[in-house]
């Protein structure tokens, strides 16, 4: 699951760095084409969300099998 979320931090940075590019290339306007990788960006953030919150629901802790979702 780890290897998932890197792939998917690298799509967001990918699609974040295109949008900003795009940013800078029309001068500070947002273009029709800049909110659609605007959506891409919010679906893949949700996807690591969603994969973070797996990974944490899915842990157990070995000794007490207690789920930890906030444990360091």
């Amino acid at each position: 699951m780890a290897n998932n979320s890197m792939l998917l931090f690298a799509k967001k940075i990918q699609l974040e760095s295109k949008w900003n590019e795009m940013y800078l290339e029309n001068s500070g306007k947002v273009t029709t084409e800049m909110l659609q990788l605007g959506d891409q960006i919010k679906a893949v953030i949700r996807s690591i969300v969603f994969e973070q919150n797996e990974e944490a629901y899915n842990y157990k802790n070995s000794t007490d099998y207690e789920i930890h979702t906030h444990a360091g």
